[in-house]
């Protein structure tokens, strides 16, 4: 007899039942990712990285079932290793007084700072709290986190910035943030 492959329900939407997916990153169109036919969708949290513009639970939970009923894995953008002026958490006053833990920008992204990973005051930010980063995403619905610039520590080290030099266990600091 012919195997038969069948679609997860609305409820067991699992990584091993992953056949397609999507990456949209930048001027998520809603509706149309919730039409689509992919078993994941990689997406920002928020339509324009403002706070504001974030997604709700309800829309997170929309996108999460397909056009045929069957159940989809949402995961949501969040970069670690470098703070993005386009962000909701990002304070204007920065640019002029930055706090200890923001470094250089990165030459190859506008308005993306590399940042001291290992301190408490960006980890604060990120995690830990009603309104950092992934509380957020975690609240919303998501169903896992894509994190960015793990990898940061290799930036800091080709670019020689002093905090590199000055931390010989940049990769450790990664992982225990991580």
């Amino acid at each position: 007899p012919a195997s038969r492959r069948t679609a997860p329900n609305a409820t067991t939407a699992t990584p091993a039942a992953i056949r397609s997916w999507g990456y949209q990153l930048q001027h998520l169109d809603l509706s149309r990712a919730a039409e689509s036919p992919f078993d994941l969708l990689v997406i920002d949290p928020s339509r324009d990285g403002s706070d504001e513009g974030t997604l709700t639970a309800a829309e997170v939970a929309r996108l999460k079932v397909k056009p045929d009923g069957t159940r989809r894995l949402v995961v949501a953008y969040l970069s670690i290793g470098e703070a993005e002026s386009y962000r909701g958490y990002w304070q204007a006053s920065w640019k002029k007084q930055k706090p200890a833990w923001l470094l250089a920008e990165n030459p190859e992204w506008k308005e993306n700072y590399a940042v001291c990973y290992w301190d408490p005051g960006w980890q604060s930010i990120m995690c830990g709290a009603p309104q950092a980063r992934l509380d957020r995403i975690l609240a919303a619905g998501f169903d896992g986190v894509y994190l960015d610039k793990c990898d940061v520590y290799e930036d800091m080290r080709h670019r020689r910035m002093p905090e590199a030099k000055a931390r010989p266990g940049l990769e450790a600091d990664m992982l225990a943030f991580v």
